[in-house]
């Protein structure tokens, strides 16, 4: 018998319980020892991000075999599928060797490489968000929307630093010309929940350089679900390749741009 396609709700459910499953990995780990790697030279990987990712792609590879996967360890899976799972196991492991309790799970789910669904989960939180492309984004089960402010003054953004220094001077200025626009600035160390945050209204814009397709893949998503524009720097439609990324809500976005 053709096994029947899972429907998008169906995967939706899968993949919010499997970042909830990898969640959970994560905080009975987080007071443990860390066995601890690095890809750069502040760019950590630790047994937990490992731990993580191996949960995560060995429930993909069982209930969908058939599917690619891009994850950050390391672990991509090319299978010519028309869907492709992009996974971030912990996203802020900095803060988690800190034992410092902002960091997330990140699933996100495209299509064609075209978004499909988002989940991010913070289990020290215990919040979770989630959004499927045309329907929305949630926060514990509740919409949620960006913010409305119009004046940058008013605004509270966030953004973060690459694990590069190559950049440096570009990312400090840039750092000055928006600090004296706007009501203040924020630095988390999560990509993925500074884009939830902002989805949800609670910052007004976000700007970053250095990211990968992971940080950025499910929580984009939950800021366009939630009525927000996340463009690149100069304004064009966001590729998750591309390494820099700009979002807010459509009165401050413009804004923003031109400042970074």
């Amino acid at each position: 018998m053709k096994k029947r396609r899972l429907t998008r709700a169906a995967m939706l459910d899968f993949s919010i319980q499997l970042a909830m499953r990898a969640g959970t990995f994560l905080r009975e780990k987080l007071t443990s020892d860390r066995q601890v790697e690095y890809k750069g030279i502040i760019n950590p990987v630790t047994d937990a991000d490992e731990g993580s990712q191996k949960l995560i792609l060995q429930a993909i590879e069982d209930r969908f075999p058939q599917h690619s996967i891009l994850a950050e360890e390391n672990a991509s899976i090319d299978k010519n599928s028309e869907f492709t799972w992009i996974i971030d196991p912990l996203d802020g492991t900095v803060n988690y060797m800190h034992q410092i309790p902002i960091f997330c799970v990140s699933i996100a789910l495209y299509r064609n490489m075209t978004p499909y669904l988002g989940v991010c989960y913070n289990p020290m939180s215990n919040d979770l968000f989630y959004c499927e492309k045309g329907k929305g984004a949630y926060r514990n089960g509740s919409a949620i929307h960006v913010s409305s402010t119009e004046r940058l003054i008013e605004t509270l953004v966030v953004t973060g630093f690459p694990y590069t220094k190559e950049e440096s001077e570009k990312v400090v200025s840039r750092l000055a010309r928006v600090l004296t626009e706007v009501q203040g600035i924020r630095r988390l160390g999560s990509a993925a929940l500074d884009l939830c945050f902002v989805a949800a209204g609670l910052f007004d814009g976000y700007w970053e350089i250095g990211l990968s397709p992971w940080d950025i893949a499910a929580g984009a998503l939950m800021v366009q679900e939630a009525g927000g524009r996340v463009t690149s720097f100069d304004g064009e439609a966001l590729d998750i390749f591309k390494d820099d990324l700009l979002a807010g809500n459509p009165n401050i976005h413009g804004l923003l741009k031109r400042l970074v």
